[in-house]
């Protein structure tokens, strides 16, 4: 669950409250995003992914804990440990990333070679995450 947000470092980018895919967040003009419904915070840790100041702490439990020591957090640099952890640098994914140029760039060579993937019809999402999530071994 999300835990906090270090105003200090937040520079108010909005791109927590942009990938978040639960609404958690509310964006404040010329502040630090309010976490407003951390109730609802899936860990699925996206806002703390983009980041690119590595403002936000997620832990992995579903509960909020009071004797948190935010300080002792910061310090040790376990805001931003998940994310240098899977290779990505201040908000940006590591390189290779299948959501990014390279994949499509793999499929263009795939195409040109004539072993080309099904692609489904990039309109149809359910198909897409289908075919993306089979592309990536998740089932």
């Amino acid at each position: 669950m999300i835990e906090f947000i270090a105003e200090e470092r937040c520079t108010s980018c909005g791109k927590c409250v942009e990938v978040c895919p639960q609404d958690v967040f509310d964006l404040v003009a010329g502040a630090a995003p309010l976490i407003s419904r951390a109730e609802d915070c899936t860990t699925c840790r996206q806002c703390s992914l983009y980041c690119p100041q590595g403002a936000i702490y997620v832990a992995l439990l579903t509960y909020r804990r009071p004797d948190l020591d935010r300080e002792k957090i910061l310090a040790e640099g376990r805001t931003t440990r998940y994310a240098d952890w899977l290779g990505w640098s201040r908000g940006q994914p590591p390189r290779g990333d299948r959501s990014g140029l390279e994949y499509q760039y793999g499929l263009m060579l795939a195409e040109k070679r004539g072993n080309a993937y099904n692609v489904p019809d990039p309109s149809d999402r359910v198909r897409s995450q289908l075919f993306d999530a089979r592309e990536r071994n998740l089932i």
